[in-house]
């Protein structure tokens, strides 16, 4: 890469995936003698202070910028969806992806992007330290659930094998960020287990997180990560769904699935993702919002 002024664009709540693909990315342009700056929008729970406590932020223009598990310019933070037209690069795993950046690389068979940006170092020529391994290993290990999600292949156990034996401390990682768990955390859970509801003979199953529940509780978007894989969790569960109420008065859908198409069911809102984790973003009362998933849901076990 000839430009040496670097700038890396991450979603709206970002999740490990893309703040680990980030900071590893950063970190390998760095080795290199780029100035580069990661970007990512709010504030980040506690357990991701292991990585970003050795990110030190670099201020320029940016001469060529970089996007991370982005799918399309609409997953762009405000601050930075300006930019949207002028991404160089889009690293990516999303099937989904539209297409919007100058070139891409996007392979959606890898579990996550952090995989992706390890081969991307690896081919300038960069050197995957143990820092940059945990970056790489927290993407990896956040976005298949620590392993336990339909996304995990074969591939996904063998470069965890890579990255402990580059020295990567996994025990570590799985205690802060599948272990340890916030006062916030742990209250806004109970909240949303008092409301949680099933229909269709318990095949599928709604929680809602409203923005009351956030401040309440003082929960940070990064403490909530992983709780859209509740509701998929219970028994005789086929379709988890999430609705999170956003800042503007939308709400965030998030679906987790065992067998349906979760990218079909979010792209009718305009939303996608993987075959059994996706998401949208619509506004509407949580009634009808709910009335209309279930309406889509039934069509997919029906075909």
């Amino acid at each position: 890469m000839e430009m040496d002024k670097i700038l890396i664009l991450t979603h709206n709540l970002p999740d490990g995936d893309a703040i680990g693909s980030a900071l590893a990315l950063t970190a390998g342009l760095r080795q290199k003698g780029k100035k580069v700056r990661a970007t990512w929008s709010g504030e980040l729970s506690s357990c991701y202070h292991v990585l970003t406590d050795s990110y030190v932020d670099e201020d320029f223009v940016p001469e060529y910028i970089v996007s991370v598990d982005i799918a399309g310019t609409h997953l762009l933070p405000k601050e930075t969806r300006h930019l949207g037209d002028r991404v160089d690069l889009a690293i990516d795993h999303h099937g989904t992806n539209t297409g919007f950046a100058k070139e891409s690389l996007v392979i959606a068979r890898s579990a996550s992007c952090a995989e992706i940006v390890m081969d991307v170092i690896t081919e300038f020529g960069g050197e995957i330290t143990p820092y940059i391994g945990s970056c790489v290993y927290v993407g990896l290990s956040t976005d298949t659930g620590c392993f336990r999600f339909n996304n995990t292949n074969p591939e996904s156990h063998m470069r965890a094998a890579q990255l402990a034996m580059l020295g990567v401390d996994i025990a570590n990682l799985n205690q802060l960020f599948f272990e340890q768990k916030s006062r916030a955390r742990i209250e806004i859970e109970r909240r949303v287990l008092d409301g949680i509801e099933f229909t269709e003979g318990g095949k599928i199953c709604f929680i809602t997180i409203t923005r009351e529940m956030m401040d309440q509780t003082g929960c940070l978007e990064s403490d909530i990560e992983g709780l859209a894989s509740l509701p998929k969790s219970v028994e005789g569960v086929e379709a988890g769904i999430t609705l999170r109420e956003r800042p503007n008065g939308n709400w965030k859908i998030s679906v987790r699935t065992k067998y349906l198409n979760a990218a079909k069911i979010c792209s009718y809102f305009g939303g996608g993702g993987h075959t059994f984790a996706a998401g949208c973003e619509c506004s509407g009362t949580p009634f009808d919002i709910k009335v209309a998933m279930v309406k889509l849901i039934k069509q997919e076990m029906d075909s």
